[in-house]
């Protein structure tokens, strides 16, 4: 490619870059680099031909150096020959051959721009105690299969947290709608669910170091939540095709949940399962409640 043909300009953002990376490190298992990089910013500097600067590249191809501006927590443990080697390799992947840059190095610095939380960080401990030569058991007994896997959960949790709760939230401006501020007292709530909240209510004025939950719907978990609406389906019968739509996806996602909850590994079809209902679930009802 000759030099007319170098743009030596990126088509995209740096922020799109940087998602990229983490996109690549995810499909590449390495979910411990990806958490470690949250937050972070990259940028990518210009230098001169590339052949001239370690004695490789593409001719008329100028070297890029990739900078990552990181947590101050998290410098020593990404700073590593083996996390450069893999960004730089990625880098190189994900920027464009007519671009013409030739990555020649990855380095790390502190990012002095954010306001980082630097206290009792669980990826920071994690990482640390596996990497410290004073825990060098750890690694035995935490292998980053074990850790990998951790992460995938975390991730899946995040869609079943944030579906669960924002229908939480949905059924509770629907039924305000139809009976004011003391909705709870006018839905169908079965003896069943009933005996779960005041179960579930006492046993947090019994460990008051719980927080508070909310409402009474906050007491109620996936399949739960499918009870009210199915009991309740004349309000709710509006916002959704029909009550299996929402009641299948529910009900799957209460067994995923279900799963994480108890240590149990839910694999790759479960955890894209779990995001397409993320998708389909929260579109619907947002929708729905703009209409």
């Amino acid at each position: 490619m000759k030099m007319s043909d170098y743009s030596y300009e990126l088509p995209f953002s740096n922020d799109k870059l940087m998602k990229g990376i983490i996109v690549m490190l995810k499909k590449e298992n390495k979910y411990d680099l990806a958490n470690l990089l949250r937050g972070a910013n990259v940028q990518i500097e210009k230098g001169g031909y590339s052949y001239y600067v370690g004695g490789w590249g593409r001719s008329d191809a100028l070297a890029a150096y990739v900078t990552f501006f990181v947590n101050p927590e998290y410098l020593e443990i990404l700073d590593t020959k083996e996390n450069k080697d893999l960004l730089d390799s990625i880098c190189s992947e994900l920027i464009p051959p007519d671009v013409g840059f030739d990555v020649k190095s990855v380095s790390f610095t502190i990012d002095l721009t954010k306001d980082f939380e630097l206290e009792d960080d669980l990826i920071f401990d994690l990482e640390n105690n596996v990497n410290s030569k004073a825990y060098k058991i750890m690694g035995e007994l935490l292998p980053e299969d074990i850790r990998t896997k951790g992460y995938q959960m975390a991730e899946a949790y995040t869609y079943l947290y944030s579906v669960e709760n924002s229908l939480r939230l949905f059924i509770e401006k629907v039924a305000k709608e139809k009976y004011g501020e003391k909705y709870f007292s006018q839905l169908t709530i079965t003896r069943n669910l009933q005996r779960t909240i005041a179960e579930r209510q006492k046993n947090d004025d019994a460990n008051k170091w719980l927080s508070v939950r909310g409402t009474e719907l906050f007491y109620l978990d996936f399949k739960d939540l499918g009870a009210v609406i199915e009991n309740n389906w004349d309000i709710f019968k509006a916002y959704f095709p029909s009550q299996e739509f929402i009641l299948a996806k529910l009900n799957d996602m209460a067994e995923c949940r279900n799963k994480i909850a108890h240590n149990s590994y839910v694999d790759d079809i479960e955890r894209n399962l779990m995001k397409t209902y993320y998708n389909v679930i929260l579109r619907q009802i947002s929708d729905a409640t703009e209409k």
